[in-house]
């Protein structure tokens, strides 16, 4: 090579040297540097699922056996096996699982990113419920539990719970040995998108003469959780199904108020509760709210107060109910 020669070759290089400092690209080795350093897109979720539950009355145990997760609208449905190493599927009693208390049954799994329309829970005929006057099988129509779809965002983490609330969920059938588990009062809730209510009741509303037609003055005892503010005390209702001429306001959610012996205290905890306004009863008799008939007061139910209050995401709001 001539001196003329190598010093257009530095020369070049100099130049290329500069671009490659402005494209962030690398020159001066004979090559082009054409390669693609772009990390693509991610086109998957981690996707995670886990059961909490709001309790019933008259019942010790509810256990649930669980044998897969199906997801269902995003192309071929996705079938996530929730057995154990044995082949046994995971079973919950879902009375260990109120308030805050949640167990995982799908954890950090990957599935295409996605609009998925329905989430099904698959449970098997070994369900069963302890209620005080004995144990009966727990029946799931089509051993299928549909609930509404989500959206997986491509990169992140999809993570959920289903809350059981088992005061609309269980129905017992006058005339069958079994109780059903359905749908109604089951939920499937973003975990990001929820916060907590707790609070307290004043033993004077717990001990009200009000609260005179049942026996014991720790059962039956629960907070009423509506959604929004200024809504028209007169017209909340019970959990009843609402027909086409009803025009009552039915509870989102209903929790136990339990007396716990360490604070004194008559409590109740509300857990995975979406952000937003909400309206909060509490009834010493909701012991006589039966899931799927309409109660007033002329049948022993009836709610004594109406306060309101804001749930943020991811915090605890905390309420006084006297």
């Amino acid at each position: 090579m001539s001196i003329r020669s190598t010093s257009k070759f530095k020369t070049a290089c100099s130049t290329s040297l500069i671009m490659a400092a402005l494209a962030t690209l690398t020159a001066c080795d004979g090559s082009s540097g054409g390669d693609d350093d772009t990390t693509p897109e991610p086109t998957t979720s981690q996707f995670s699922l886990a059961v909490s539950d709001a309790p019933v009355d008259n019942a010790s145990e509810v256990v649930v056996y669980f044998d897969e997760v199906e997801l269902t609208g995003n192309g071929e449905p996705v079938t996530i096996n929730v057995q154990d190493e044995d082949g046994n599927p995971k079973m919950i009693d879902l009375l260990q699982l109120q308030g805050e208390a949640f167990e995982p049954i799908v954890d950090d799994t990957e599935i295409a990113a996605g609009e998925y329309s329905q989430l099904r829970l698959v449970v098997t005929e070994d369900s069963y419920i302890v209620m005080d006057d004995g144990t009966y099988p727990l029946r799931v129509p089509s051993n299928e539990l549909k609930l509404d779809g989500f959206t997986a965002l491509p990169g992140f983490e999809a993570a959920y719970t289903v809350e059981f609330d088992l005061r609309k969920s269980l129905v017992d059938p006058q005339g069958q040995e079994a109780v059903f588990l359905k749908p109604r009062g089951v939920r499937l809730v973003e975990n990001d998108t929820v916060g907590t209510l707790s609070g307290t009741v004043s033993e004077a509303l717990v001990l009200a003469p009000e609260c005179a037609a049942k026996a014991d003055p720790y059962a039956g005892n629960a907070v009423y959780v509506y959604e929004g503010n200024g809504l028209d005390a007169t017209m909340l209702g019970d959990d009843a199904d609402a027909s086409e001429n009803d025009d009552e306001i039915r509870p989102f959610t209903i929790a136990p108020v339990t007396f716990d012996e360490t604070s004194q205290e008559y409590e109740f905890v509300v857990g995975f509760v979406p952000a937003g306004d909400y309206t909060v009863s509490f009834s010493c008799l909701a012991s006589f709210d039966e899931p799927e008939t309409d109660e007033d007061e002329e049948d022993g139910f009836m709610l004594m107060t109406a306060d309101e209050t804001t749930v943020t995401a991811l915090e605890t709001t905390t309420l006084t109910i006297e």
